[in-house]
């Protein structure tokens, strides 16, 4: 008897009917739908011989056997490899939302292609695989280091994963912005296209993947221990850190080798075997075969979506990538669906945290960091570089310069202000340090907006952008207030909300980057904050905006004091608890739109501005407040200044840097959080 059959006593669970029908329905309906626009120009029997042989006379013939067919091929054979990784990853990590792409194994790909374009060519000539496996090595190296000691929670899981994957790409927009003439064609292909002219990247593709599948089905008798706990596996032998290392590198390789071929293809790797066990795969035999042929029905349905939507929409290039990232926002939450996260949310302590500042003079405070202000003011509008060196402008002269500088470093200050305002009254409210706009998708939901403004061509001017913004963050906020109602707008539903907005407007960003082009360049600038295209007339009414909503906060300061301690005592002294959260959700969305629309949604500020106010001896509400606006106007101040000096005569975007500085903080305090 098997040792799998064993652990299912008393009797081997039977296979629901629905699993095969399903996953083979699935497969046959995305394969028609491919084969349909053919069928008018070939036969069924002439197109199923185009996957070996072509009538030269007969243009459709050809163009089937050159492309269709191997693009199919291509599909299912990615959508296998991308399910099975899935399923391998699952396993080994005990985590229903582990995946490829959620520990940001395809980001570190992208991230090695890039890197090693630029500075190893050499590399690639050799092999792209090395380069991919590096990167995605890189990524799930720090995914793991960051969430180890939480046992692989599956919320810590997928926010380590997501800002891995912030950080990693906002490293590779900045290349692309400054070496835009090298990398614009790499990140056109890492949208994720399957288009082919050839079976060459097949057959090159092919033989890979089936030797990294067999060397993952070599794992399976021992992976079907991890089932009994890591202390019973390693009684009856097995050596789970070995396993699990090796597992993890079989995955990254599988995923990198398919990420060199065709780019970012999100997502597979989740649904795949999130389906299969919603159909009722239970043994991991089960889920790995069945996941396996689920990837590709659903790689080839999203594909097959991409090249009709291409086909409507004049020719314009649809990535498989765009498609397949539209699903992940609606399977992440799937997967949650009554399943319960012991392990605690990341800054939710368990017993009281060991590191609690002293409190300081709030008017000491808020003097330091206006002089710090001052000075990065000062610094900005008079010590910057020219055709002739460094020189200084004369405080005479500041109504010449305040033209080019100027309206950008006050929309700068302002837009660090409000996020920080946004992003206190975000943490108070969720009662998690590690809440920010960026990472509950108001951002993402004013980003998504923007994005499709650009791509339908409408011209609203800054006000009507403005105004779409908002209401882009009041509709994300809407969309996570309904999934997170029945849970009372708990931390774990708020965030895992968020992350699925922020999976749409990925999708948008990366139909954007496959456009290429002037539009393409123009709306990655604006998405990583470029100070540079404000003008006096928006600087001025982001300051009228800032100053009403900021006005605004002042009317939070009881119900953010109230709220902390718990929902019974708040409602007790009078405080309409779900009312009173979603008022100040409104606030925050509206604070963060206006700050969105001038330094693009990824800054990170709204995370670290309120933590620097604590550490400066803040704790009360109204002087964490004033705090954390001050530290974030610094802080994108700063930012902006940095932006125009170090690639001179180039720049970089503010928010960029401001991104660069805010992930490497969100990841150390995850790390700080599993030591605690």
């Amino acid at each position: 008897m098997s040792y799998e059959a064993t652990l299912t006593t008393p009797g081997r669970p039977k296979m629901p009917t629905r699993l095969p029908a399903t996953v083979i329905l699935l497969c046959l309906l995305a394969f028609l739908a491919s084969a349909l626009p053919w069928l008018q120009q070939l036969s069924p029997l002439q197109l199923v011989s185009a996957f070996w042989t072509y009538d030269g006379d007969q243009y459709a013939s050809v163009l089937a056997h050159f492309s269709w067919a191997p693009r199919l091929s291509m599909a299912l054979l990615i959508g296998c490899a991308l399910g099975l990784s899935g399923a391998i990853t699952q396993q080994v990590l005990g985590n229903p939302l582990a995946s490829p792409t959620t520990l940001g194994v395809e980001s570190g790909g992208q991230f090695g292609i890039t890197m090693a374009t630029l500075f190893a060519p050499g590399l690639l000539a050799l092999s792209p695989d090395i380069a991919a496996v590096a990167g995605g090595l890189l990524a799930i190296g720090l995914v793991i280091l960051l969430t180890w000691r939480l046992g692989f929670s599956p919320v810590t899981v997928i926010l380590a994963g997501l800002v891995v994957t912030f950080f990693l790409g906002a490293i590779n927009m900045a290349l692309l912005l400054l070496k835009g003439e090298w990398l614009g064609n790499l990140f056109i292909w890492g949208a994720g296209s399957l288009a082919q002219n050839n079976w060459t990247p097949f057959f090159d593709l092919l033989p890979k993947v089936l030797i990294i599948a067999a060397l993952m089905l070599t794992l399976i008798r021992p992976l079907q221990l991890l089932q009994l706990g890591q202390t019973s596996a390693n009684a009856l032998g097995a050596k789970v850190s070995l396993l699990r290392a090796t597992a993890l590198f079989l995955v990254v390789a599988m995923t990198s080798v398919v990420v060199s071929r065709v780019g970012v293809v999100a997502f597979v790797g989740l649904a795949a075997p999130v389906l299969a066990r919603l159909l009722g795969a239970r043994t991991l035999t089960e889920r790995l075969f069945w996941s396996t042929l689920a990837g590709a029905g659903i790689l080839l349905s999203a594909d097959t979506l991409a090249y009709w939507t291409t086909s409507l929409s004049g020719g314009s290039l649809v990535p498989t990538g765009t498609t397949t990232a539209l699903i992940g926002g609606p399977i992440i939450l799937l997967a949650l669906q009554g399943f319960r996260d012991a392990h605690p949310m990341p800054g939710h302590e368990t017993s009281p945290s060991d590191f609690l500042p002293p409190r300081r003079n709030p008017f000491q405070v808020a003097g330091l960091l206006s002089a710090l202000l001052a000075i990065t003011i000062i610094l900005s509008m008079s010590w910057s570089p020219g055709l002739e060196g460094w020189n200084w402008t004369p405080f005479t002269q500041w109504t010449d310069a305040w033209v080019w500088r100027g309206p950008r470093l006050m929309a700068a200050i302002l837009a660090g202000m409000a996020l920080g305002m946004a992003g206190t009254l975000i943490q108070r409210m969720t009662g998690n340090p590690m809440g920010s706009p960026e990472l509950l998708g108001i951002s993402g939901g004013a980003a998504l907006v923007m994005v499709a403004l650009a791509l339908t061509g409408l011209d609203l001017g800054r006000a009507g952008q403005l105004a779409a913004a908002t209401l882009g963050a009041c509709g994300a906020l809407a969309l996570l207030l309904l999934l997170a109602r029945k849970h009372r707008f708990s931390g774990n539903q708020l965030l895992l909300g968020g992350l699925a907005l922020y999976v749409f407007m990925d999708a948008g960003l990366r139909l954007v980057m496959a456009t290429g082009g002037t539009l393409a360049s123009k709306l990655l600038n604006w998405m990583y904050g470029s100070t540079w295209l404000i003008s006096e007339v928006e600087a001025f009414g982001l300051l009228a905006l800032v100053v009403g909503l900021g006005g605004l906060t002042l009317l939070t300061l009881r119900p953010l004091t109230l709220l902390p301690l718990g929902e019974t005592s708040a409602s007790a002294l009078g405080l309409h608890v779900p009312r009173t959260r979603l008022l100040l959700l409104l606030l925050a969305a509206a604070l963060t739109a206006a700050s969105t629309v001038v330094i693009g949604p990824l800054s990170f500020v709204g995370l670290i501005a309120p933590h620097l106010a604590r550490v400066l001896g803040q704790q009360t509400v109204g002087k964490q407040l004033i705090a954390a606006a001050l530290a974030g106007g610094l802080l994108l101040a700063i930012a902006d200044y940095l932006a125009r000096l170090l690639v001179y005569p180039n720049q970089l975007p503010a928010g960029l840097l401001a991104a660069l500085v805010g992930g490497l903080y969100f990841l150390w305090g995850l790390g700080r959080h599993g030591k605690n």
